[in-house]
């Protein structure tokens, strides 16, 4: 699999697509990235443009001032594999590794659709879907990604969501009426797109439903003309889900911050 998809083409992707979600800042030999309004630090990173080496320590001290410039925590998201000098040169500058995630690809020719699920209802989002239909996506990834703290979207948050996707394409999943899965892919970029955001309420995980979400966007995807499409796994055990359905270990994809005081 590997052999038949570069590393190159992948991370070039990954920058390519952060530039429709995010505004941009060139600092070579990196770009920064950072969401418009939101200091989350998940979605403000920078991206290596190429395989750098070398002593990076002033790169790297302009970069942070920039990150500070714009109020966000130093970031970097980025595959090992594309620029393994990288990792030694952040340690050096304070930098710290905050995790380490299995990436993943599936082909056509290794995608195996999932068994459809009769209490399964998937809908595609778009701008005229109904708010709840909205409310019910983004409950549903609160709860998936971090039940203790989630909180009820209002209809204006709904609304935006639906309004300001910026290259996103989501479906919700219902079980037996019920918000129950969400599912993303991001526009293809020379035929490569990512599927992120997959999440299942606590209370319906281990009945297929996350795996049949995910089928249903890797194939919209296909069918728009990706014919790569990549996601990243917590750990293996989560990789295993994906692999019902074609994706196979590809690479591994490292993240970086500066610690906060």
């Amino acid at each position: 699999m590997t052999g038949l998809v570069s590393v190159e083409r992948i991370q070039a992707y990954l920058r390519r697509s952060a530039y429709d979600r995010y505004d941009a800042v060139c600092a070579p030999p990196f770009t920064l990235f950072f969401h418009p309004t939101d200091a989350f630090p998940h979605f403000n990173y920078a991206i290596p443009d190429e395989p750098v080496t070398g002593n990076l320590q002033p790169a790297l001290a302009r970069l942070k001032a920039e990150f500070a410039t714009h109020g966000r925590q130093p970031r970097f998201e980025f595959i090992e594999a594309f620029a393994p000098q990288l990792a030694g040169e952040l340690q050096q500058a304070g930098f710290v590794e905050e995790g380490r995630q299995h990436l993943m690809v599936c082909t056509p020719e290794s995608y195996t659709p999932a068994p459809a699920l009769a209490d399964l209802r998937v809908i595609p989002l778009n701008a005229d879907s109904p708010l709840a239909d909205g409310q019910g996506f983004l409950m549903t990834q609160r709860l998936g990604f971090d039940p203790e703290h989630a909180q009820p979207p209002t209809e204006d948050e709904a609304r935006a969501f639906l309004q300001e996707a910026r290259g996103l394409v989501s479906f919700l999943g219902r079980w037996q009426g019920e918000a129950a899965s969400a599912a993303t892919y991001t526009q293809p970029h020379d035929g490569v797109t990512e599927i992120v955001g997959v999440a299942t309420i606590p209370a319906l995980r281990r009945r297929g439903i996350a795996t049949a979400l995910t089928s249903v966007a890797v194939a919209a995807a296909f069918a728009q003309g990706a014919d790569v499409a990549c996601l990243t796994a917590g750990d293996a055990s989560a990789g295993r889900v994906y692999e019902r359905i074609g994706f196979r270990p590809y690479a591994t994809m490292l993240a970086y911050n500066t610690p906060t005081a």
